[in-house]
């Protein structure tokens, strides 16, 4: 006979399993859809925590553009919980993004940082968070920069930003040019006399045209403010007043625009007012035998010349030592109405970039110096070329910090031309730049009162 409770134990079985199994997998699935709300419960704190930052600057594309993007990238990844987004903003002319600034504070929504030329912040520096007490907090102060660097940073005490890099200026000279010349390619001019002889062997003329310049003083880098100081000027005075008209800068600007007269002033000027850049920069494409640049120049030679041999020296001066040069470069500055936790972040990586080996190293991608003295030395002291740059950076000189910084640049720059034009001897220009500005600079301070 058919036993029943034999085949009610299989049943039993499976039926026992399946309950298991479903059990099983609702348990499973409870507890993954617990994992994954505590996961993103996690996120959605983590992207709490995270402060983020808007970076402006004007460096699009290139070296400068790529070392902004590197710079920050590692700044980031060392700092999880802040974010920053470098923004591009064009700049409003020359090197300056100022007015956009000050337009953006009044508005009331400012980016929480901004790289800035430095000579010219103290004309905005309304527009600025004062950097001292954060500073004093921290450590920060101008022992471990450059002296320029520090100098062009501050204004009667005040901390309008931190130094970000330096730009510098040597005598670049052309060592084939020289050769032919019959003069030394390895020593090159170090007094005013020595840099006027070569000049005078190097330039080339034929039926009334030239086809070499062995110098033009003002090319390039050569402003007033570089010939200006390695003849032993000054351009303000201990209280800050501006001296344009100081007597080694008048012979300065006496001596740049009589060499030029010598060759016949309109010829030199024609020449000079055509020269382009890049590849059709005059000591690039060798139409100019020497010239005083700046030390990114050499990037832009291994670009667009890679065969030019060349050297660079100190810029002349009329002794032939006590060289020096004239220093640019940038600061970071917090502006105005970045407050609490956006304030402490931006700080950190303001201090970050500029005060750490490890936020200056980027340096390198764009060839241009450190504020640190011993990042440069890493960078770049085993490069035969950045050698006469690196040695006078200790006592180079800064443009004046002074409230009408951007106009005096703009006087000064003018100067040479004024002078060729016909329109005033040094003195007499000098004079006037030197009356303009001191007016302009009275001004402000009494607006600001």
């Amino acid at each position: 006979m058919f036993n029943f409770n034999c085949m009610r134990l299989p049943f039993l079985m499976i039926s026992i399993f399946i309950l298991f199994f479903i059990f099983g997998c609702s348990t499973e699935e409870s507890d993954s859809s617990a994992e994954n709300n505590e996961t993103a419960s996690n996120d959605e704190q983590s992207e709490d925590d995270v402060t983020k930052l808007t970076y402006w600057h004007n460096w699009e594309t290139g070296p400068g553009g790529e070392e902004i993007q590197q710079s920050v990238a590692a700044f980031n990844k060392a700092h999880p919980n802040i974010e920053v987004e470098p923004v591009y903003v064009a700049a409003d002319g020359g090197d300056s993004v100022s007015s956009k600034l000050v337009t953006a504070v009044a508005g009331g929504n400012p980016p929480d940082v901004m790289l800035a030329s430095r000579y010219g912040i103290a004309e905005y520096m309304d527009s600025l968070t004062l950097l001292n007490d954060l500073a004093e907090r921290d450590g920060i102060d101008g022992d471990i920069y450059y002296d320029w660097a520090w100098g062009e940073s501050t204004f009667e005490g005040d901390i309008l930003g931190l130094p970000y890099d330096g730009t510098s200026r040597a005598l670049y000279y052309n060592k084939d040019h020289f050769a032919e010349a019959g003069l030394d390619p390895e020593d090159p001019p170090t007094t005013i006399e020595e840099l006027e002889d070569a000049a005078r062997q190097l330039t080339e003329q034929e039926d009334g045209r030239f086809n070499q310049f062995g110098l033009i003083p003002w090319l390039g880098e050569g402003w007033l403010y570089s010939w200006g100081w390695s003849f032993g000027g000054e351009f303000v005075d201990e209280s800050n007043q501006v001296t344009a008209n100081n007597p080694q800068v008048v012979e300065a600007l006496e001596w740049m625009t009589g060499f030029a007269t010598e060759l016949g002033a309109q010829n030199v000027l024609s020449f000079a007012n055509s020269q382009g850049s890049n590849a059709q920069d005059p000591f690039i494409s060798e139409q100019v035998s020497m010239v005083v640049q700046g030390n990114w120049v050499m990037a832009q030679i291994e670009e667009y010349n890679p065969d030019l041999n060349y050297g660079v020296s100190y810029i002349p001066t009329p002794t032939g030592d006590d060289f020096t040069t004239f220093l640019g470069g940038r600061a970071l500055i917090i502006p105005k109405g970045v407050e609490g936790d956006r304030l402490e972040a931006a700080w950190e990586f303001v201090k970050w970039l500029s005060s750490t080996e490890e936020g200056q190293k980027h340096k390198e991608i764009k060839g241009e110096y450190s504020v640190l003295p011993e990042v440069n030395d890493e960078l770049f002291g085993d490069i035969p070329n950045h050698q006469p740059f690196l040695d006078v950076l200790p006592n180079g000189r800064h443009r004046p910090v002074v409230l009408a910084g951007n106009m005096m640049w703009d006087e000064l720059a003018k100067a040479p031309d004024l002078v060729l034009d016909g329109q005033g001897t040094p003195q007499e220009i000098l004079d006037r730049v030197n009356e303009t500005i001191n007016n302009a600079i009275e001004q402000e301070e009494a607006r600001r009162e």
